[in-house]
Protein backbone atom coordinates (compact mmCIF):
# COMPACT_ATOMS: atom_id res chain seq x y z
CA UNK A 1 0.00 0.00 0.00
CA UNK A 2 2.75 2.31 0.38
CA UNK A 3 4.37 1.72 -2.77
CA UNK A 4 1.12 1.93 -4.45
CA UNK A 5 0.66 5.38 -2.77
CA UNK A 6 4.22 7.50 -3.10
CA UNK A 7 4.42 5.76 -6.78
CA UNK A 8 1.06 7.26 -7.74
CA UNK A 9 1.59 10.58 -6.08
CA UNK A 10 5.25 10.94 -7.89
CA UNK A 11 3.51 10.00 -11.17
CA UNK A 12 0.88 12.88 -10.11
CA UNK A 13 3.85 15.34 -9.40
CA UNK A 14 5.96 14.55 -12.66
CA UNK A 15 2.38 15.02 -15.08
CA UNK A 16 2.71 18.75 -13.50
CA UNK A 17 6.40 19.01 -14.87
CA UNK A 18 5.49 17.15 -18.46
CA UNK A 19 2.38 18.87 -19.01
CA UNK A 20 4.56 22.42 -18.65
CA UNK A 21 7.25 21.60 -20.51
CA UNK A 22 4.85 19.82 -23.41
CA UNK A 23 3.33 22.80 -23.96
CA UNK A 24 6.51 25.12 -23.68
CA UNK A 25 7.94 22.34 -27.00
CA UNK A 26 4.48 22.79 -28.50
CA UNK A 27 4.20 26.34 -28.74
CA UNK A 28 8.07 26.50 -29.89
CA UNK A 29 7.56 24.10 -32.65
CA UNK A 30 4.36 26.21 -33.90
CA UNK A 31 6.55 29.31 -34.69
CA UNK A 32 9.04 27.68 -35.64
CA UNK A 33 10.73 28.38 -39.20
CA UNK A 34 11.57 24.85 -40.32
CA UNK A 35 12.12 26.05 -44.11
CA UNK A 36 14.40 28.71 -43.18
CA UNK A 37 16.35 25.90 -40.86
CA UNK A 38 16.53 23.51 -43.68
CA UNK A 39 18.00 26.22 -45.80
CA UNK A 40 20.18 28.04 -42.88
CA UNK A 41 24.39 27.77 -43.59
CA UNK A 42 24.17 27.89 -40.06
CA UNK A 43 22.35 24.26 -38.91
CA UNK A 44 24.88 22.09 -37.91
CA UNK A 45 25.76 18.82 -40.07
CA UNK A 46 25.34 15.69 -38.31
CA UNK A 47 26.60 11.81 -38.83
CA UNK A 48 23.95 8.90 -38.55
CA UNK A 49 25.67 6.48 -37.17
CA UNK A 50 23.43 2.89 -37.59
CA UNK A 51 24.64 -0.14 -36.49
CA UNK A 52 23.18 -3.77 -37.72
CA UNK A 53 23.64 -6.98 -37.38
CA UNK A 54 21.58 -9.48 -39.35
CA UNK A 55 19.08 -7.04 -40.60
CA UNK A 56 18.38 -8.09 -44.24
CA UNK A 57 15.23 -7.68 -43.65
CA UNK A 58 14.68 -4.43 -42.33
CA UNK A 59 17.87 -1.87 -43.27
CA UNK A 60 16.95 -1.22 -46.91
CA UNK A 61 13.67 0.68 -45.20
CA UNK A 62 15.58 2.44 -42.83
CA UNK A 63 18.90 3.78 -45.06
CA UNK A 64 15.84 4.62 -47.58
CA UNK A 65 14.06 6.70 -44.96
CA UNK A 66 17.93 8.76 -43.60
CA UNK A 67 18.60 9.18 -47.35
CA UNK A 68 14.79 11.95 -47.77
CA UNK A 69 15.67 13.74 -44.62
CA UNK A 70 14.95 17.21 -45.06
CA UNK A 71 18.27 18.65 -43.51
CA UNK A 72 21.00 20.41 -45.18
CA UNK A 73 23.89 18.39 -44.48
CA UNK A 74 24.42 15.59 -43.01
CA UNK A 75 26.04 11.85 -44.07
CA UNK A 76 24.89 8.19 -43.19
CA UNK A 77 27.36 5.64 -41.62
CA UNK A 78 25.70 1.82 -41.93
CA UNK A 79 28.19 -0.53 -39.75
CA UNK A 80 27.70 -4.13 -40.39
CA UNK A 81 28.78 -5.78 -37.42
CA UNK A 82 29.74 -8.91 -38.75
CA UNK A 83 26.37 -9.96 -40.16
CA UNK A 84 25.92 -13.90 -40.98
CA UNK A 85 22.94 -12.94 -43.46
CA UNK A 86 22.14 -10.91 -46.57
CA UNK A 87 22.84 -7.90 -45.29
CA UNK A 88 26.08 -6.62 -46.69
CA UNK A 89 24.87 -8.24 -49.92
CA UNK A 90 21.18 -5.98 -49.74
CA UNK A 91 23.37 -2.68 -49.02
CA UNK A 92 25.54 -3.69 -51.94
CA UNK A 93 22.16 -4.08 -54.37
CA UNK A 94 20.37 -1.12 -52.92
CA UNK A 95 23.01 1.39 -52.62
CA UNK A 96 25.78 0.25 -55.41
CA UNK A 97 28.30 0.25 -53.34
CA UNK A 98 32.29 0.34 -54.32
CA UNK A 99 35.18 -0.24 -52.40
CA UNK A 100 36.65 3.21 -51.03
CA UNK A 101 39.61 4.58 -48.94
CA UNK A 102 37.91 6.82 -46.28
CA UNK A 103 40.09 8.40 -43.60
CA UNK A 104 39.06 7.89 -40.19
CA UNK A 105 40.52 9.17 -36.82
CA UNK A 106 40.85 5.95 -34.04
CA UNK A 107 39.14 7.93 -31.14
CA UNK A 108 38.57 4.14 -30.22
CA UNK A 109 39.87 0.49 -30.49
CA UNK A 110 37.60 -1.86 -32.21
CA UNK A 111 36.78 -5.21 -33.93
CA UNK A 112 38.61 -4.93 -37.12
CA UNK A 113 37.34 -3.01 -40.03
CA UNK A 114 37.26 -5.65 -43.28
CA UNK A 115 36.23 -2.90 -45.55
CA UNK A 116 34.88 0.47 -46.37
CA UNK A 117 32.23 1.27 -49.02
CA UNK A 118 30.96 4.19 -50.38
CA UNK A 119 27.82 4.45 -52.54
CA UNK A 120 27.78 5.73 -56.18
CA UNK A 121 24.48 6.73 -56.27
CA UNK A 122 24.11 8.36 -52.72
CA UNK A 123 27.69 10.21 -52.35
CA UNK A 124 26.99 10.89 -48.22
CA UNK A 125 26.08 7.04 -47.73
CA UNK A 126 28.73 5.17 -46.36
CA UNK A 127 28.91 1.47 -45.15
CA UNK A 128 31.80 -0.08 -42.79
CA UNK A 129 31.70 -3.56 -43.03
CA UNK A 130 33.78 -5.52 -39.88
CA UNK A 131 33.64 -8.28 -37.22
CA UNK A 132 31.48 -8.89 -34.99
CA UNK A 133 31.56 -6.76 -31.64
CA UNK A 134 28.59 -6.01 -30.92
CA UNK A 135 26.10 -2.75 -30.88
CA UNK A 136 28.40 -0.35 -28.46
CA UNK A 137 31.72 -1.62 -30.97
CA UNK A 138 29.47 -0.30 -33.84
CA UNK A 139 28.68 2.60 -32.46
CA UNK A 140 32.06 3.28 -31.52
CA UNK A 141 33.54 2.44 -35.70
CA UNK A 142 30.65 4.40 -36.91
CA UNK A 143 32.14 7.43 -34.80
CA UNK A 144 35.47 6.83 -35.63
CA UNK A 145 34.37 7.49 -39.02
CA UNK A 146 32.01 10.71 -38.66
CA UNK A 147 33.04 13.64 -39.69
CA UNK A 148 30.35 16.36 -37.69
CA UNK A 149 30.18 17.70 -34.65
CA UNK A 150 26.83 16.14 -33.79
CA UNK A 151 26.33 12.19 -34.22
CA UNK A 152 22.75 10.25 -34.04
CA UNK A 153 22.41 7.08 -33.37
CA UNK A 154 19.61 4.58 -33.75
CA UNK A 155 18.30 1.11 -34.66
CA UNK A 156 18.50 -0.39 -38.10
CA UNK A 157 14.56 -0.82 -37.72
CA UNK A 158 14.21 2.47 -37.41
CA UNK A 159 11.95 4.80 -39.58
CA UNK A 160 12.67 8.53 -39.82
CA UNK A 161 10.04 11.31 -41.07
CA UNK A 162 11.57 13.67 -43.63
CA UNK A 163 11.84 16.47 -40.64
CA UNK A 164 13.14 13.93 -37.45
CA UNK A 165 16.90 16.02 -37.48
CA UNK A 166 15.70 19.23 -38.07
CA UNK A 167 12.59 18.60 -35.23
CA UNK A 168 15.64 17.01 -33.01
CA UNK A 169 18.29 19.66 -33.64
CA UNK A 170 16.12 22.54 -33.60
CA UNK A 171 16.29 22.46 -29.64
CA UNK A 172 20.16 21.91 -29.60
CA UNK A 173 20.66 25.01 -31.85
CA UNK A 174 18.70 26.84 -29.42
CA UNK A 175 21.70 25.98 -26.41
CA UNK A 176 24.11 24.29 -28.33
CA UNK A 177 26.72 25.05 -25.36
CA UNK A 178 25.08 23.23 -22.81
CA UNK A 179 22.70 21.20 -24.98
CA UNK A 180 24.80 17.64 -25.08
CA UNK A 181 22.08 15.02 -25.89
CA UNK A 182 18.92 14.70 -27.25
CA UNK A 183 16.02 11.48 -27.44
CA UNK A 184 12.35 11.66 -28.19
CA UNK A 185 9.33 9.52 -28.08
CA UNK A 186 9.78 6.57 -29.94
CA UNK A 187 6.70 5.47 -32.02
CA UNK A 188 5.87 1.79 -33.05
CA UNK A 189 5.23 1.22 -36.76
CA UNK A 190 3.94 -2.19 -36.51
CA UNK A 191 1.39 -2.24 -38.73
CA UNK A 192 2.50 0.76 -40.50
CA UNK A 193 2.66 0.13 -44.75
CA UNK A 194 6.33 1.31 -45.47
CA UNK A 195 7.38 1.91 -48.95
CA UNK A 196 11.19 2.21 -49.53
CA UNK A 197 11.45 3.92 -45.93
CA UNK A 198 8.35 6.16 -46.45
CA UNK A 199 5.43 5.73 -44.22
CA UNK A 200 2.55 5.22 -46.40
CA UNK A 201 -0.46 4.51 -43.89
CA UNK A 202 -0.21 4.59 -40.31
CA UNK A 203 -3.10 3.24 -37.62
CA UNK A 204 -3.15 1.54 -34.13
CA UNK A 205 -1.33 -1.82 -34.49
CA UNK A 206 -4.11 -4.29 -34.90
CA UNK A 207 -2.31 -6.60 -32.31
CA UNK A 208 -3.53 -5.86 -28.42
CA UNK A 209 0.02 -6.64 -27.22
CA UNK A 210 1.37 -3.95 -29.65
CA UNK A 211 -1.20 -1.40 -28.68
CA UNK A 212 -0.36 -1.99 -24.66
CA UNK A 213 3.46 -1.26 -25.36
CA UNK A 214 2.17 2.27 -27.59
CA UNK A 215 0.41 2.92 -24.04
CA UNK A 216 3.26 1.99 -21.73
CA UNK A 217 5.62 4.21 -24.27
CA UNK A 218 3.21 7.25 -23.99
CA UNK A 219 3.17 7.15 -20.40
CA UNK A 220 7.09 6.57 -20.25
CA UNK A 221 7.85 9.50 -22.59
CA UNK A 222 5.66 11.65 -22.16
CA UNK A 223 5.15 11.77 -18.86
CA UNK A 224 8.88 10.48 -16.89
CA UNK A 225 11.12 11.75 -19.57
CA UNK A 226 9.41 15.32 -20.08
CA UNK A 227 9.18 15.84 -16.15
CA UNK A 228 12.83 14.69 -16.21
CA UNK A 229 13.40 17.06 -19.12
CA UNK A 230 12.20 20.01 -17.36
CA UNK A 231 13.67 19.11 -14.03
CA UNK A 232 17.32 18.81 -16.05
CA UNK A 233 17.62 15.11 -14.99
CA UNK A 234 16.57 13.17 -18.69
CA UNK A 235 17.54 9.81 -17.17
CA UNK A 236 17.42 7.53 -20.71
CA UNK A 237 18.01 8.82 -24.28
CA UNK A 238 16.90 5.91 -26.02
CA UNK A 239 18.88 3.96 -28.25
CA UNK A 240 16.61 4.01 -31.08
CA UNK A 241 17.04 7.64 -31.57
CA UNK A 242 19.38 10.07 -29.95
CA UNK A 243 21.72 12.82 -30.76
CA UNK A 244 24.69 13.48 -29.22
CA UNK A 245 27.23 15.81 -29.45
CA UNK A 246 31.07 14.09 -30.55
CA UNK A 247 33.41 15.69 -28.46
CA UNK A 248 31.15 14.52 -25.15
CA UNK A 249 31.45 10.90 -26.85
CA UNK A 250 35.13 11.42 -27.37
CA UNK A 251 35.89 12.57 -24.14
CA UNK A 252 33.98 9.87 -22.21
CA UNK A 253 35.76 7.30 -23.90
CA UNK A 254 33.03 6.14 -26.57
CA UNK A 255 30.27 3.16 -25.63
CA UNK A 256 30.57 0.81 -23.38
CA UNK A 257 31.19 -3.05 -24.09
CA UNK A 258 30.79 -3.98 -21.02
CA UNK A 259 27.31 -3.16 -20.33
CA UNK A 260 23.95 -5.43 -22.32
CA UNK A 261 22.69 -2.22 -23.73
CA UNK A 262 24.52 0.87 -24.54
CA UNK A 263 21.81 3.99 -24.37
CA UNK A 264 21.39 3.85 -20.55
CA UNK A 265 24.92 3.59 -19.21
CA UNK A 266 25.99 6.18 -21.53
CA UNK A 267 23.33 8.64 -20.25
CA UNK A 268 24.36 7.90 -16.72
CA UNK A 269 28.25 8.40 -17.86
CA UNK A 270 27.30 11.90 -19.23
CA UNK A 271 25.17 12.80 -15.96
CA UNK A 272 27.82 11.27 -13.34
CA UNK A 273 30.44 13.04 -15.57
CA UNK A 274 29.40 16.42 -15.97
CA UNK A 275 27.69 16.79 -12.26
CA UNK A 276 31.37 15.55 -10.75
CA UNK A 277 33.38 17.91 -12.86
CA UNK A 278 30.57 21.18 -12.37
CA UNK A 279 30.05 21.63 -16.06
CA UNK A 280 26.53 23.32 -17.04
CA UNK A 281 24.64 20.69 -19.39
CA UNK A 282 21.18 19.92 -20.63
CA UNK A 283 20.09 15.84 -21.76
CA UNK A 284 16.48 16.17 -23.34
CA UNK A 285 13.63 14.61 -24.61
CA UNK A 286 11.34 15.58 -27.20
CA UNK A 287 7.51 15.10 -26.91
CA UNK A 288 6.75 14.47 -30.22
CA UNK A 289 7.61 11.18 -32.19
CA UNK A 290 9.46 11.76 -34.82
CA UNK A 291 11.17 7.78 -35.54
CA UNK A 292 9.32 4.73 -35.18
CA UNK A 293 10.99 1.01 -34.28
CA UNK A 294 9.48 -2.43 -34.15
CA UNK A 295 8.02 -3.80 -31.19
CA UNK A 296 7.55 -7.17 -30.06
CA UNK A 297 4.34 -8.74 -31.42
CA UNK A 298 3.86 -11.67 -29.40
CA UNK A 299 4.31 -12.56 -25.23
CA UNK A 300 7.79 -14.67 -26.06
CA UNK A 301 9.65 -11.74 -27.65
CA UNK A 302 8.16 -8.96 -25.62
CA UNK A 303 9.64 -11.35 -22.45
CA UNK A 304 12.73 -11.36 -24.26
CA UNK A 305 13.13 -7.26 -25.19
CA UNK A 306 11.91 -6.85 -21.04
CA UNK A 307 14.51 -9.46 -19.54
CA UNK A 308 17.15 -7.93 -21.70
CA UNK A 309 16.27 -3.87 -20.51
CA UNK A 310 15.90 -5.20 -17.23
CA UNK A 311 19.67 -6.74 -17.06
CA UNK A 312 20.70 -3.27 -18.11
CA UNK A 313 19.19 -1.09 -15.77
CA UNK A 314 20.35 -3.13 -12.90
CA UNK A 315 23.75 -3.27 -14.09
CA UNK A 316 23.65 0.35 -14.75
CA UNK A 317 22.30 1.62 -11.27
CA UNK A 318 25.10 -0.99 -9.75
CA UNK A 319 27.92 1.32 -11.71
CA UNK A 320 26.57 4.23 -10.76
CA UNK A 321 25.43 3.96 -7.41
CA UNK A 322 27.37 6.09 -5.90
CA UNK A 323 25.05 8.58 -7.09
CA UNK A 324 22.25 7.62 -5.02
CA UNK A 325 21.15 10.17 -2.88
CA UNK A 326 24.27 12.02 -3.17
CA UNK A 327 24.06 15.91 -3.17
CA UNK A 328 26.71 16.29 -5.00
CA UNK A 329 24.71 14.62 -8.14
CA UNK A 330 21.81 17.36 -8.00
CA UNK A 331 18.49 15.97 -8.87
CA UNK A 332 20.49 13.56 -10.57
CA UNK A 333 21.05 11.62 -7.53
CA UNK A 334 18.18 13.01 -5.36
CA UNK A 335 15.41 11.82 -7.46
CA UNK A 336 16.59 10.36 -10.35
CA UNK A 337 18.40 7.62 -8.90
CA UNK A 338 15.79 7.01 -6.00
CA UNK A 339 13.27 6.75 -8.68
CA UNK A 340 15.45 4.23 -10.55
CA UNK A 341 15.92 1.77 -7.74
CA UNK A 342 12.21 2.08 -6.79
CA UNK A 343 10.43 2.21 -9.79
CA UNK A 344 12.80 0.13 -12.02
CA UNK A 345 15.28 -1.63 -10.72
CA UNK A 346 12.47 -3.45 -8.08
CA UNK A 347 9.38 -2.48 -8.90
CA UNK A 348 8.28 -6.44 -9.37
CA UNK A 349 9.20 -7.23 -5.47
CA UNK A 350 5.36 -4.76 -4.31
CA UNK A 351 3.94 -5.75 -7.40
CA UNK A 352 4.98 -10.20 -6.89
CA UNK A 353 4.72 -9.65 -3.36
CA UNK A 354 1.36 -8.47 -3.88
CA UNK A 355 0.04 -11.74 -5.89
CA UNK A 356 1.63 -13.85 -3.64
CA UNK A 357 -0.97 -12.06 -0.65
CA UNK A 358 -4.09 -14.01 -2.03
CA UNK A 359 -2.98 -17.76 -1.39
CA UNK A 360 -1.64 -16.94 1.46
CA UNK A 361 -4.44 -15.09 3.20
CA UNK A 362 -6.02 -18.48 1.79
CA UNK A 363 -3.84 -20.35 3.31
CA UNK A 364 -4.47 -18.81 6.72
CA UNK A 365 -8.28 -18.10 6.53
CA UNK A 366 -7.96 -14.39 6.78
CA UNK A 367 -9.35 -13.62 3.13
CA UNK A 368 -12.01 -11.16 2.20
CA UNK A 369 -13.24 -10.51 -0.81
CA UNK A 370 -14.07 -7.02 0.03
CA UNK A 371 -11.14 -5.14 0.97
CA UNK A 372 -9.36 -7.11 -2.88
CA UNK A 373 -11.93 -5.91 -4.71
CA UNK A 374 -11.41 -2.07 -3.91
CA UNK A 375 -8.19 -2.24 -3.53
CA UNK A 376 -7.54 -4.01 -7.34
CA UNK A 377 -10.51 -1.02 -8.06
CA UNK A 378 -8.53 1.60 -6.96
CA UNK A 379 -5.19 -0.01 -8.57
CA UNK A 380 -6.77 -0.63 -11.86
CA UNK A 381 -8.12 2.94 -12.29
CA UNK A 382 -5.12 4.15 -11.24
CA UNK A 383 -3.17 2.51 -13.44
CA UNK A 384 -5.86 3.65 -16.27
CA UNK A 385 -5.08 7.57 -14.82
CA UNK A 386 -1.27 7.83 -15.82
CA UNK A 387 -1.98 6.16 -18.77
CA UNK A 388 -4.44 9.03 -20.05
CA UNK A 389 -1.88 11.12 -18.50
CA UNK A 390 0.42 10.27 -21.52
CA UNK A 391 -2.19 10.12 -23.98
CA UNK A 392 -3.88 13.52 -22.81
CA UNK A 393 -0.13 15.25 -23.37
CA UNK A 394 -0.02 13.73 -26.69
CA UNK A 395 -3.19 14.83 -28.00
CA UNK A 396 -3.05 18.43 -26.50
CA UNK A 397 0.56 19.21 -27.84
CA UNK A 398 0.28 17.15 -31.54
CA UNK A 399 -2.97 15.58 -31.68
CA UNK A 400 -1.54 12.66 -34.12
CA UNK A 401 -4.40 10.15 -32.74
CA UNK A 402 -7.86 9.80 -34.05
CA UNK A 403 -10.61 10.05 -31.60
CA UNK A 404 -11.41 6.48 -32.19
CA UNK A 405 -7.83 5.55 -31.44
CA UNK A 406 -7.67 7.37 -28.36
CA UNK A 407 -10.77 5.87 -27.37
CA UNK A 408 -9.76 2.34 -28.04
CA UNK A 409 -6.44 3.14 -26.13
CA UNK A 410 -8.18 4.34 -23.20
CA UNK A 411 -10.36 0.95 -23.37
CA UNK A 412 -7.12 -1.34 -23.62
CA UNK A 413 -5.52 0.49 -20.64
CA UNK A 414 -8.42 -1.03 -18.19
CA UNK A 415 -7.18 -4.57 -19.50
CA UNK A 416 -3.67 -3.58 -19.11
CA UNK A 417 -3.40 -4.70 -15.25
CA UNK A 418 -4.44 -8.16 -16.31
CA UNK A 419 -1.57 -10.37 -17.52
CA UNK A 420 0.74 -7.35 -19.34
CA UNK A 421 1.48 -5.85 -16.09
CA UNK A 422 2.17 -9.32 -14.53
CA UNK A 423 4.28 -10.63 -17.41
CA UNK A 424 6.25 -7.32 -17.04
CA UNK A 425 6.93 -7.89 -13.25
CA UNK A 426 8.15 -11.48 -14.33
CA UNK A 427 10.60 -10.50 -16.72
CA UNK A 428 11.82 -7.92 -14.28
CA UNK A 429 12.43 -10.70 -12.15
CA UNK A 430 14.30 -13.02 -14.44
CA UNK A 431 16.37 -10.17 -15.46
CA UNK A 432 16.94 -9.12 -12.09
CA UNK A 433 18.33 -12.99 -11.53
CA UNK A 434 20.59 -13.06 -14.98
CA UNK A 435 21.88 -9.83 -13.74
CA UNK A 436 23.18 -11.16 -10.37
CA UNK A 437 24.44 -14.67 -12.32
CA UNK A 438 26.44 -12.13 -14.70
CA UNK A 439 24.61 -12.95 -18.28
CA UNK A 440 25.27 -10.51 -20.93
CA UNK A 441 23.48 -12.50 -24.10
CA UNK A 442 21.59 -9.58 -26.07
CA UNK A 443 18.02 -11.79 -26.83
CA UNK A 444 17.45 -10.25 -29.95
CA UNK A 445 13.85 -10.63 -31.13
CA UNK A 446 12.88 -12.27 -34.50
CA UNK A 447 11.67 -9.51 -36.69
CA UNK A 448 8.44 -9.59 -38.80
CA UNK A 449 7.86 -9.05 -42.53
CA UNK A 450 7.05 -5.44 -43.28
CA UNK A 451 3.86 -4.99 -45.02
CA UNK A 452 3.38 -2.86 -48.14
CA UNK A 453 3.32 -3.19 -51.87
CA UNK A 454 6.62 -3.85 -54.23
CA UNK A 455 9.21 -1.63 -53.75
CA UNK A 456 9.10 1.48 -56.24
CA UNK A 457 11.64 3.80 -57.74
CA UNK A 458 14.12 4.59 -55.54
CA UNK A 459 14.71 8.78 -54.17
CA UNK A 460 17.99 10.31 -54.14
CA UNK A 461 19.45 10.90 -50.63
CA UNK A 462 19.17 13.46 -49.41
CA UNK A 463 18.73 17.15 -51.41
CA UNK A 464 20.20 18.07 -54.67
CA UNK A 465 22.40 15.08 -54.74
CA UNK A 466 23.87 13.64 -57.84
CA UNK A 467 25.24 10.48 -58.66
CA UNK A 468 29.18 10.03 -58.18
CA UNK A 469 31.55 7.97 -60.38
Amino acid sequence: MAYFVVINVYYLVLFLFAASENRLRARQQGIEDFRALSRSRHTLPVSVVVPGYNEEQTISDCLHSLGKLDYPQYEVIMVNDGSTDRTLEVLMDEFDLVRADIFSRRHFETARVRGVYRSRRYPEFYVIDKENGGKADSLNAGINFSRYPYVCTCDADTIFAADSLLKAMRVILRDPQRAVAVGSLIGINNGYEIVDGEIRKTGLPEERIVSLQLIEYLRSFLVNRLAWTRMNFMMVVSGAFAIYRRDVLIELGGFSKDFTCEDIEMTFRVHEFMRREGRPYRIMSLPEAVSWTEAPENWKNLYRQRHRWQRVICETFWAYRRMFLNPRYGAVGLLGMPYYLFGEVLPWVPELLALAIIPLALALGVFAWWPLLVFLGIFVLSNVLISVMGILLQDVGFRTLTLREIVRLIALSFVESFGYRQLLSWSRLAGTVAFLRGEKGWRKFARVERKGPPSGPKTPFGPDTEKIT
